[in-house]
């Protein structure tokens, strides 16, 4: 064996542990770059769905309060008598009523057929949803002052079906009122009223029926 030749079998003896050590290492690190890199992606997919999912919950969670609010409110008009065919038969009853609470001396009135009402504000799911209807109602009333008006709109506002609207209304003495009982009227009242309803679709379809 010459000065500068190599064992080369002392080397390959010596050197084959660390370097299978070394390839060893290399193919665990690659192996666990790529898990890292799939769990990483995986992850990533995962934390996505987690927040549609939380944007879906709150979305729904927003629909239900919106639900919730505007039934109550539709409730409140259902009660009302707003929402559904119109009641002639309760109004007129009411009318009566609130006449004879307020013991006033004269009621007439005068109703026209219902017509159909183009609504300020078209619904937003379109179609034939929400059918808004009036019915025009020409009231001539007897008072005695001019506060029986006001308390009989308060009340019939109060206990007659649907939603009511005064357009308008005009005061007369009555002639020779200084000469009238205490019963008789002083002042006479003609007013233009609209009685409004609000047909759904379930209501007209029955109405087609």
């Amino acid at each position: 064996m010459t000065r500068f030749e190599f064992d080369w079998p002392y080397v390959r003896r010596h050197t084959m542990r660390p370097v299978l050590s070394a390839v060893v290492a290399v193919v665990a690190l690659a192996g666990a770059l790529w898990a890292h890199e799939h769990q990483q992606a995986r992850y990533d997919e995962l934390a996505a769905n987690r927040n549609a999912v939380h944007e879906d919950y709150d979305a729904l969670v927003h629909q239900r309060r919106l639900v919730d609010r505007y039934h109550r409110r539709y409730q409140r008009f259902d009660d009302l008598g707003f929402i559904g065919r119109e009641s002639r038969l309760d109004w007129v009853e009411t009318l009566r009523t609130t006449a004879n609470s307020l013991s006033l001396a004269r009621l007439t009135y005068a109703i026209e057929p219902q017509i159909e009402v183009i609504p300020p504000v078209q619904s937003v799911l379109g179609g034939e949803d929400l059918k808004i209807r009036a019915s025009k109602v020409q009231l001539e009333l007897g008072l005695l002052h001019e506060l029986d008006l006001l308390r009989f709109f308060d009340e019939l506002q109060v206990n007659a079906p649907g939603l009511i609207k005064v357009d308008g209304c005009e005061l007369n003495w009555e002639v020779e009122a200084g000469s009238r009982l205490n019963t008789d009227a002083n002042l006479s009242a003609s007013c233009a009223v609209k009685l409004y309803s609000v047909i759904t679709s379930d209501v007209g379809r029955e109405e087609q029926l």
